[in-house]
């Protein structure tokens, strides 16, 4: 090997360990497991990040970990501590008026007039970690009893257990004063005219707002109206659901 030959290869050995540098970037909040794509992204083909643990192994050029050792310094922070709130609303309302007359007593009219109105609802809340899944979910297990035909010809009772349930699934991040949210909610109930029936009503949306303000998730309005007339006597049943669902949530730190 000649000098010159020698002495380029020195040079490049020493320019190569000058230009790269391998350094344990630990994190304190975020797991490598979030952060790692977000590494390999900013370093590009500038160099390697991979993950031990909870720490990130970067080999580059020095200049290069400093920018993403600042860089992942905005992203490895506390999670912030969340209140988030449901809040469910729903009125009912029945009302029937007619009229029937007595066949056997002609003068004799009987006036239909009753109704029924109900409200329903409440607040759900839970504390959870900005960017953590969190779940709150309450009910019972009720039984259900349906009549079928054997093979016989015979009426059989079976009788089995649902879970009634009322709940939500959200994740929620923060960016400034902006909340976004992923949410899934459910909303089971027992129906008043069939005792066999469960009512559902359910929502997976994602929606963002400001925080500590509500943000309407759904809303519903539905009306029905029947009506039966006949020679003696007139019968109109109406009907009406009204139901909203809307988010809040507050920080707590």
């Amino acid at each position: 090997m000649s000098l010159r030959t020698l002495l380029t290869t020195l040079l490049l050995t020493c320019s190569f360990s000058v230009m790269a540098a391998t350094e344990i970037v630990p994190l304190n909040y975020r797991t490598s497991a979030d952060l790692l794509p977000v590494a390999q992204n900013f370093i590009g083909k500038d160099g390697k990040v991979s993950a031990y643990g909870n720490q990130l192994i970067v080999n580059a050029e020095p200049d290069k970990i400093d920018e993403l050792k600042t860089f992942l310094a905005q992203l490895d922070t506390a999670p912030k501590r969340l209140l988030i709130t449901v809040d469910t609303n729903e009125n009912n309302f029945q009302g029937d008026q007619g009229y029937s007359v007595n066949g056997a007593a002609p003068n004799q009219t009987r006036i239909i007039n009753r109704s029924t109105d109900s409200r329903e609802g409440g607040i759900q809340q839970i504390q959870a970690s900005e960017g953590a899944p969190a779940l709150i979910q309450v009910g019972q297990s009720v039984p259900l009893t349906s009549t079928q035909t054997d093979g016989y010809g015979d009426l059989r009772s079976q009788t089995e257990y649902r879970n009634v349930t009322q709940g939500f699934y959200v994740t929620a991040s923060v960016t400034g004063n902006i909340v976004h949210l992923a949410i899934s909610t459910n909303r089971d109930r027992m129906s008043q005219e069939r005792p066999d029936v469960v009512n559902v009503q359910s929502t997976d949306t994602t929606v963002s707002g400001r925080l500590g303000e509500w943000i309407t998730l759904a809303g519903v309005n539905r009306q029905t109206q029947a009506d039966k007339q006949g020679l003696i006597r007139s019968y109109s049943t109406q009907g009406r659901d009204d139901m909203t669902l809307r988010v809040k949530v507050d920080t707590l730190d």
